[in-house]
């Protein structure tokens, strides 16, 4: 582990909300310290060959320009703004440099994860299934291209969950064992439709963690029912009015997904968020641009469970958040407290890492801001009230911006 990872993790096990320290400002200082895609780069190239002044952008640049042309890649287009606009890269971009810097499966899937802050290859993608084949067998870029030119095309499309679904870990094992690009374009064929979608075992963990916690009686209604103090009074409130009109208590999937954020309650309605966490996320001091890109959504829980599309970044911390909530709501229900027990931070830890792994994700890492998040709380003795902390944080953040700006509409 290199030192930047020791130091972000440290810093997630000794801020503690509870102790008598400026919590916001800790926080500040954490989002401060995480290095955007350009300073990463830099210690992939020293560690894969450049010799040169690293302040030297346009030495940099020629560098990789020249291990791309010397692979037969070609070469990213608008290099410059990853370093002068700190613009992240995208996906195929990062495999093509996996290309040009002759990088193995296990270098590639690191520099996705690490550098780029990237999920590895997904394998219900057509060109990266492709990628992934090539590199495992040591095939050139332009080899890679030749097998793509072949390949069926592909319609993108929703998940149906009543057929066969080709899972990650069963297209991996039938990749591996082919001899010939020849037998991996005939594989792709037979099984097109499987390729219409991506993410089928992620969606498929979603799906079942949902359903265990937001069922009638589930995790989340016990939750409520033994322990959960809201955001507010005011979320009592709307429980009784429900109550009384209906008969019973039936939260929607939004007041859930506040639920598991410890922001239930009718106080986020002053923000105008539209049943969006958006208004709260955006631009806030609190959180890392690269963690609001990709945090969990009402609207990406939505799509995940009607099985369309939606993107391998809000996937990912999906399945994190779910898996998190889920350790830790059982473990208070259990012991009738939201503290942690001796050996729970290893086992939560592990649990989230199991389900990322078998997805075909990286297990969390302590630079990717969102992963910093939940590695932050699970270090806490109370991980789940240190997480709605966080939470809360941020939209005090905005509250104290809404009450400025009426305070100014006032005067």
């Amino acid at each position: 582990m290199d030192t930047y990872t020791e130091f972000l993790e440290d810093r997630a096990r000794d801020i503690h909300p509870e102790d008598d320290i400026d919590y916001s400002r800790e926080l500040m200082a954490v989002v401060a310290m995480f290095r955007d895609f350009d300073e990463a780069l830099d210690t992939f190239l020293i560690k894969h060959g450049f010799s040169g002044d690293c302040s030297d952008i346009d030495a940099k640049i020629a560098y990789i320009r020249t291990k791309c042309e010397e692979s037969g890649v070609q070469p990213p287009r608008n290099m410059k703004k990853w370093y002068t606009e700190h613009k992240r890269i995208k996906k195929e971009t990062a495999i093509r440099i996996c290309f040009a810097f002759s990088l193995s499966v296990e270098e590639s899937e690191d520099f996705l994860r690490r550098i780029c802050l990237l999920r590895g290859f997904d394998c219900h993608n057509i060109e990266e299934v492709i990628c992934f084949y090539a590199i495992s067998n040591g095939l050139s870029y332009s080899e890679a291209r030749q097998l793509m030119e072949k390949a069926p095309k592909v319609s993108w499309g929703k998940i149906d969950f009543d057929k066969e679904v080709l899972y990650t870990a069963a297209i991996l094992a039938e990749v591996r064992r082919f001899k010939s690009g020849e037998e991996l374009i005939g594989y792709l064929a037979a099984n097109i439709r499987q390729f219409g979608y991506n993410n089928a075992t992620a969606y498929k963990y979603i799906r079942e963690m949902w359903s265990e916690i937001s069922a009638e009686g589930g995790l989340a209604a016990m939750e409520r029912k033994r322990l959960y103090d809201g955001f507010d009074d005011t979320d009592r409130t709307i429980r009784q009015a429900r109550r009384g009109r209906s008969g019973q208590d039936k939260p929607s999937l939004w007041e859930i997904y506040l639920q598991i954020l410890g922001l239930a309650g009718d106080r986020i309605s002053r923000l105008d968020t539209d049943r969006s966490l958006k208004p709260i996320l955006k631009d806030n001091e609190l959180l890392h641009a690269w963690a609001e890109d990709s945090f969990p959504s009402r609207v990406g829980l939505e799509k995940i469970l009607n099985g369309e599309h939606a993107s391998e970044q809000l996937v990912h911390k999906t399945i994190i958040l779910l898996v998190f909530y889920r350790f830790w709501v059982k473990s208070a229900l259990k012991n009738h407290s939201y503290q942690a027990k001796s050996g729970d931070t290893g086992r939560c830890t592990c649990e989230i890492n199991k389900y990322l792994m078998d997805a075909g994700y990286p297990e969390l890492y302590p630079g990717d801001p969102f992963d910093w998040v939940i590695l932050h709380a699970v270090e806490n003795e109370f991980p789940l009230l240190v997480f709605r902390e966080f939470m809360r944080e941020l939209f005090y953040i905005k509250e104290r911006d809404v009450d400025a700006r009426y305070a100014s509409e006032w005067s």
